[in-house]
């Protein structure tokens, strides 16, 4: 069974916890296939971008259970312009965009009450066809490849993921 619209509104209700964080610029839940289920995140962050992330975690956190056959911890990636956070949620994953320097505690707080709330919400799922996206996003035109940056200038958050994704 796939997810109804409540369960959808439920889980769009715990993104908006964790988006209220200081610190915190977006969230989305992936399933463990990477498919994403939900999210409340910047336009600049399209379905293809966020699904080839979700993907790529999903994957990373099954193969991480696999090689360590125990419970997998959070993945926290630290890139110039901001932080990735990702949760295991057992049947997904909660990955959360924030500053570099967020209050890690004061997340987990309430990151790992939504972690529990989604692991309810997840348990049963059965993916039977895609979800709306929470906010429509216009599409926009292919980005030239391997855009490198100007001398000087650092790269943000968003061009680290698109290069990485690109690879």
């Amino acid at each position: 069974m796939g997810l109804t619209e409540m369960e959808h509104d439920d889980m769009e209700n715990i993104l908006k916890d964790i988006n209220a964080v200081v610190g915190v610029t977006g969230s989305f839940v992936c399933n463990e296939d990477g498919q994403v289920l939900s999210r409340l995140m910047p336009s600049i962050f399209d379905g293809n971008m966020l699904s080839n992330v979700s993907r790529t975690m999903a994957q990373t956190i099954a193969g991480l259970k696999i090689a360590q056959r125990s419970k997998v911890g959070d993945i926290d990636l630290l890139y110039d312009d901001g932080r990735l956070v990702v949760k295991d949620v057992g049947e997904g994953c909660l990955c959360i965009l924030c500053v570099q320097r967020i209050n890690v505690p004061l997340l987990n707080l309430t990151a790992n009450v939504a972690v529990k709330k989604l692991q309810v919400k997840l348990k049963d799922y059965e993916p039977v066809e895609p979800i709306a996206e929470v906010e429509a996003t216009p599409q926009e035109p292919e980005p030239e490849p391997e855009q490198r940056p100007e001398s000087g200038r650092r790269m943000t958050l968003a061009e680290v993921i698109a290069a990485n994704l690109r690879r």
